[in-house]
């Protein structure tokens, strides 16, 4: 009878520890793809010069072509930064990222001086665990946060 319980004990111990590497594995690689989709989210909105109608057709096929899904739940708020005010923060839900433009310099529109902007770009880790995501709230440790180059421009509107 002892050997019997020391071997069901022994077994647990196995499962658990490949429980655990498993759910490693499985984070590292949505964590990779969640990196790779911010990464390439960003090199786009750097070739276009900003957010425009082009760099958005151009993202949703990038977006589309990686194959990145992330539960709907996850992106029920667009709060980068712990900003209050997120009138120039928008979120793609359907595509599964929030992307926020901040100004560089020039506050004066009348001056000659350059004025421009930088994108921060949020997408999310996909750990989709029903029993998990019940009792446990991940929250900001399932984003992978990303900056652009500042994009300078005339334009008065920036």
């Amino acid at each position: 009878m002892r050997d019997a319980i020391g071997g069901l004990f022994s077994l647990q111990i196995i499962l658990a520890f490949i429980l655990l590497v498993n759910g490693y594995l499985a984070y590292s690689v949505n964590y990779t793809r969640a990196f790779r989709v911010k990464n390439g989210i960003v090199n786009i909105l750097e070739q276009y010069e900003g957010h425009t109608e082009e760099a958005k057709e151009r993202i949703a096929e990038y977006v589309d072509n990686m194959r990145y899904q992330i539960p709907a739940g996850m992106l029920n708020y667009c709060q980068l930064n712990g900003a209050e005010d997120n009138s120039s923060c928008q979120c793609f839900a359907n595509q599964g990222y929030c992307i926020k433009m901040t100004a560089v310099s020039g506050t004066d529109p009348e001056s000659d001086e350059y004025r421009g902007v930088y994108y921060t770009v949020v997408t999310y880790v996909n750990i989709d665990i029903p029993v998990l995501n019940r009792f446990i709230n991940l929250g900001n440790f399932l984003q992978v946060r990303g900056e652009t180059r500042a994009i300078y421009t005339m334009d008065p509107q920036v």
